[in-house]
């Protein structure tokens, strides 16, 4: 019965290959609204899973876990759809709650830690979406030159991308953070390779960041999102920045 647990968990907190389904389904997901319940709900059906069966996570789960983690984080590095990108940023980043999880971290005390990573990246499938509507697509260097054409949507876009990979005072800072920190007591090896992971996720997001913004406009003259809309984003990143700082206090 402890096995199955751990396996359904391993489906909804991703887990090489189960990752696979997750991604299949928000690759397929389009809508924006959609992809924000899959960002949130899906993590937190797997710590629900563990919390309700109560089973113990093996040691050897955080060494699966980083190697899921890092294959994610590998294939992140060299996508170029947005979308796709944040779907892989995401089973990366989950797969971490593992390493959290086996070093003795019990699961209802890891929602901060989900919610850290997801919700940077429901503001992302809204961002993405935002392209896409212009663009018909999200894909870099397809779509170029938006710090041209759209520059209030450009740095929306820019700063939404840095929360979402962990940027110092954002939410996944300090979980990942709290994850090293974990594992270097137990597993300085596996602390490590957190860290290596989180370059991992810096790389490619200065990639598409790059890719994305430099460069010739499109031809086709798209509108930028409205003032209103910015103030909306930048109040809801003003609040991602002021949650980091306050669960920093919880975490560390």
């Amino acid at each position: 019965m402890q096995e199955l647990s751990l396996l359904c968990a391993a489906l909804f907190l991703p887990l090489f290959p189960l990752g696979m389904v997750f991604n299949a389904i928000f690759q397929r997901s389009r809508n924006a609204w959609l992809r924000t319940l899959l960002l949130v709900a899906w993590p937190l059906a797997g710590l629900g899973v563990l919390h309700l069966a109560a089973v113990t996570v093996p040691a050897w789960f955080a060494l699966w876990a980083l190697l899921s983690a890092a294959l994610y984080g590998v294939r992140a590095v060299v996508v170029r759809e947005v979308g796709i990108w944040t779907g892989f940023l995401a089973t990366s980043a989950w797969a971490m709650v593992w390493i959290a999880l086996a070093t003795g971290l019990a699961p209802g005390a890891l929602v901060l830690h989900v919610l850290a990573f997801s919700l940077p990246l429901v503001l992302l499938a809204f961002m993405t979406a935002e392209i896409e509507r212009r663009y018909e697509s999200a894909y870099a260097g397809v779509v170029a030159g938006i710090a041209q054409a759209q520059p209030r949507l450009a740095g929306v876009f820019v700063v939404t991308l840095l929360a979402a990979i962990g940027s110092p005072l954002f939410p996944a800072f300090f979980a990942l953070l709290d994850s090293i920190v974990q594992a270097a007591a137990v597993a300085p090896a596996i602390a490590s390779g957190v860290a290596v992971v989180w370059l991992m996720w810096s790389w490619s997001g200065i990639q598409l960041l790059q890719q994305l913004l430099v460069g010739p406009a499109a031809a086709t003259r798209c509108d930028d999102i409205a003032r209103g809309m910015t103030a909306t984003y930048s109040a809801l990143l003003l609040a991602l920045l002021l949650g980091g700082i306050y669960i920093s206090g919880v975490m560390l």
